[in-house]
């Protein structure tokens, strides 16, 4: 019986949902992108073609547009930041992503309220980027950046991920995140060493706060607002100090060998992030995830036919080029291939009466559709997982007109989470997924 299984039958309830957002950059190919017929019993179109082992078990999505027709229109970091909030304006003190929505309404049962991933930063393979000892994985501590820290360089960098309109940075290294998730779950309870961190970073969460509410009196109306978010921070921070220490071993949980750190080979290196998804879940460490593929301008080079194409420069900008065009389907079908892996895996653990997957909704879309034109309309979106039973995988629906953010009210309408003020581009709860 899994973490997660053990609490719901203690509570005499369902396995919980989890949330997977995952962003695949710059766009489609959109004639090799969407099927031509609609229900169960479409053809997969060679970007999609990937998907072929797991066709029963996504929803591909068509028609959707992202919000307005002329906001942000033509614009990779527009489409980035509306992707996940349904929101054309990230509004300081009040703007969360959907993630963010869900991890709030389970941080108190679970040891990591969300996870925010990435497997690119600036560039990923450039320069900076060494494997010295030819193990396979990158030097750490780059000349590019400091991999064991979470982080953030620009508004195309980072998920579009936000908890009241602070964006949230992204973590790159695979053992930061193993550690972060199963710390003190892979020994019997916390050792010293955590201890000690624990409580030196209580002392300085309680000078800091100390020295807040000594601030707050003295502020105008704009600094009282950045301070409450700063204190809103504070307590996410508390509240994750205390889980910490609460945490304890779970027999049923095995979190497996801690990664030695990121991969140079990209497709292990995202592999492996999608793994560490899937055990997180299955451990019941968290149940909110988000993925980036790439950067929305992503400078990363792929090799196709023996060429190297950079993807947002000379793939995803084709012109019509048919090497190019070729390019960027090459590109699509690498990135859909991570989709299909994470799917595999979380269909591989059981629980309950099925799997991992049945309780879980994947939300997987881009920044742009056309990837040479930069609409937002006719988005490339796929859904995929039960959600519980509110999701009915294994077709293509066609959703001409609606919002991105109507599914993303779906989303939350199957956590059983009332929409609250998410989501005003949002206009209901998407008919037809069930």
């Amino acid at each position: 019986m899994s973490p997660s299984e053990a609490r719901a039958q203690a509570a005499g309830s369902k396995p919980p949902l989890r949330f997977v957002g995952i962003f695949h950059s710059a766009g489609v190919v959109p004639n090799q992108w969407f099927p031509t017929t609609e229900g169960a019993n479409y053809a997969l179109p060679a970007s999609l073609s990937p998907l072929e082992p797991v066709k029963g078990d996504v929803l591909v999505l068509s028609g959707l547009r992202l919000g307005s027709w002329d906001y942000y229109e033509r614009t990779h970091e527009g489409g980035f930041w509306m992707m996940l909030t349904a929101s054309e304006k990230i509004v300081a003190g009040s703007t969360d992503s959907i993630d963010q929505v869900i991890a709030n309404a389970t941080a108190s049962q679970v040891r990591v309220p969300s996870l925010t991933l990435s497997v690119e930063n600036n560039g990923y393979y450039d320069p900076g980027y060494r494997d010295s000892n030819g193990d396979g994985f990158i030097d750490p501590k780059t000349s590019s950046y400091d991999d064991t820290q979470d982080h953030c360089t620009g508004a195309d960098h980072c998920m579009a991920t936000f908890a009241r309109g602070q964006r949230l940075p992204n973590v790159y290294n695979p053992r930061v995140i193993f550690n972060r998730l199963f710390g003190s779950l892979t020994q019997e309870g916390p050792t010293e060493q955590e201890r000690r961190i624990w409580n030196y970073r209580r002392s300085v969460l309680d000078r800091v706060t100390s020295q807040a509410k000594a601030l707050q009196g003295r502020l105008g109306r704009a600094d009282q607002l950045r301070l409450d978010e700063y204190m809103s921070g504070i307590r996410t921070i508390e509240q994750a100090i205390q889980r910490a220490e609460q945490g304890t071993p779970v027999p049923a949980c095995t979190p497996g060998a801690q990664p030695v750190g990121i991969p140079m080979d990209r497709t292990a290196y995202a592999n492996l992030m999608c793994d560490l998804i899937v055990k997180a879940f299955e451990c019941d460490a968290t149940r909110v995830a988000t993925l980036m593929l790439g950067m929305c301008v992503s400078p990363m080079t792929f090799s196709v036919n023996g060429r190297t194409f950079s993807h947002h420069g000379d793939a995803s900008h084709h012109g019509n080029d048919p090497v190019k065009l070729a390019a960027k389907v090459e590109i699509d079908k690498w990135q859909v291939s991570r989709l299909t892996h994470l799917v595999q895996r979380l269909k591989a653990v059981r629980e309950g009466t099925g799997s991992l997957l049945d309780n879980t909704a994947v939300f997987y879309s881009s920044d742009i559709s056309h990837s040479d034109w930069h609409n937002h309309y006719d988005m490339p979106v796929i859904l995929a997982g039960g959600a519980g039973g509110a999701f009915r995988p294994g077709r293509h629906l066609r959703a001409k007109d609606k919002r991105c953010g109507d599914v993303l009210l779906s989303i939350l309408q199957a956590f059983g989470i009332p929409r609250g003020n998410f989501g005003p581009l949002a206009q209901a709860p998407l008919s037809g997924l069930a």
